[in-house]
């Protein structure tokens, strides 16, 4: 009974785990320099997700958060893409928040730098 038990527990326990939808790609990449300002934001995920809120925030000046247009993404995708309003040079963190087909939420980060 015990070796069932044990036996359940290993099948299911990789199947929690990847419950969760994962970030496959961001785009303006995490720690890279562009020499010219990205026009978007791409954000792709493994499954479809609810995105719930993404913010622009320009580190170089005393995090000036940069207004975004997410009217758009009502619906769960796997992929979505978010214009930038035109930006100037320095050091942009981007944040984001999404509910996981499981209804889990699930964030990241992206930092990059225009010069």
């Amino acid at each position: 009974m015990l070796k069932i038990f044990l036996s359940f527990l290993f099948i299911l326990i990789p199947a929690l785990s990847y419950s969760h939808s994962q970030l496959i790609e961001i785009i303006p990449k995490n720690n890279v320099i562009y020499t010219k300002s990205p026009t978007e934001i791409k954000l792709k995920f493994r499954s479809e997700v609810k995105l719930v809120r993404a913010d622009l925030n320009n580190i170089s000046n005393k995090d000036k958060k940069i207004k975004l247009d997410l009217t758009s993404f009502k619906k769960r995708s796997k992929e979505f893409t978010i214009p930038i309003p035109n930006i100037s040079l320095g050091k942009y963190n981007i944040s984001w928040r999404a509910l996981s087909p499981d209804g889990h939420i699930i964030k990241g980060r992206s930092k990059f730098e225009v010069k």
